[in-house]
């Protein structure tokens, strides 16, 4: 048991450093999509800081063949801004705007976004209420980075309830990256919360009693 929460330390540890290596939002408003949503990118910087955890729609423009290429679009990303997608089970996918897309969106996952420059745009797309999301296991990093995709329309406001959606352990963790000052919140689970969830932005799960499935609340 001791080996197992060392190893779980030392995984926070390396996730932190991996997404640090590797966002201001207005309301949700009805869309031909559904609902459509103003999203601020923050530049890079030192740390965390333009490290955006962005959260999609379970539907959207974003997805299938010439998805990534709308999202850069869609988000005023220069021909350097990039996207990055993780499937929790150790892979990393990376696109870079103007290039060949090579991979497409995975349902169910968020993103990271980073961008040499401040942008804003306008989001598009709607939830499914039934959708089932999957978080995966705690392993050798990245396995068990879940960057989790947060409803638009949720009815949590703080991560505690993501912990009891998810019916996370009482050692899991999930952690907010201020994209705008490089600030890391973490909350585990069980305990009292301490920051809000934003609109727009994805989280990171860290669970090492998994895998879990989880039907976030919705309105």
């Amino acid at each position: 048991m001791a080996g197992r929460h060392s190893l779980r330390r030392s995984l926070v540890i390396t996730a932190c450093v991996l997404l640090a290596v590797f966002a201001v939002v207005s309301t949700a408003e009805a869309s031909n999509m559904g609902f459509k949503l103003n999203k601020q990118v923050w530049s890079q910087g030192a740390g965390s800081k333009g490290r955006n955890l962005l959260s999609l729609p379970d539907n959207s423009p974003y997805k299938g063949a010439g998805g990534l290429t709308t999202l850069c679009t869609a988000l005023g990303l220069g021909t350097t801004g990039q996207i990055v997608q993780w499937n929790g089970l150790g892979g990393i996918f990376t696109f870079t705007c103007g290039q060949v897309q090579t991979f497409n969106l995975l349902d169910g996952k968020g993103l990271m976004i980073t961008n040499p420059t401040d942008q804003t745009g306008i989001l598009v797309g709607s939830d499914n209420p039934s959708a089932i999301y999957t978080i995966e296991d705690l392993g050798a990093s990245p396995v068990g980075t879940n960057i989790f995709n947060v409803k638009w329309h949720t009815i949590c406001t703080d991560p505690q309830c993501l912990c009891t959606d998810c019916a996370l352990s009482a050692t899991a963790t999930v952690t907010r990256f201020d994209a705008q000052n490089g600030t890391v919140l973490t909350h585990t689970c069980g305990q009292v919360a301490l920051w809000q969830l934003q609109l727009g932005e994805a989280v990171l799960i860290l669970e090492d009693n998994g895998p879990k499935t989880c039907r976030p609340s919705h309105f």
